[in-house]
């Protein structure tokens, strides 16, 4: 298990948006994570895949679409918080 950054907020379309850590990609392309990885909260429960990546290299920013068992409203406990990929 890889951490994958915080969660910002949530998009106009129900998908986590999430500021990777400067850390743990330092501007490496061999290290950066690939569109459908998993991503799992901090209990190891899966809550998504990461469809898509943007902003700055160094520092990218992940849409995470979640699975379909976490409605809307679940989505607002993951503000704030560190989630990881598998």
């Amino acid at each position: 298990m890889k951490r994958l950054g915080k969660v910002t907020h949530v998009s106009k379309q129900n998908e986590l948006i999430v500021r990777g850590d400067k850390k743990e990609f330092s501007g490496s392309m061999r290290d950066m994570p690939k569109i459908n990885y998993f991503v799992l909260d901090k209990s190891i429960k899966r809550i998504g895949k990461i469809k898509s990546i943007f902003g700055p290299v160094d520092c990218p920013y992940f849409a995470v679409k979640p699975d379909r068992n976490i409605s809307g409203s679940d989505l607002q406990e993951f503000i704030n918080e560190r989630i990881y990929i598998q």
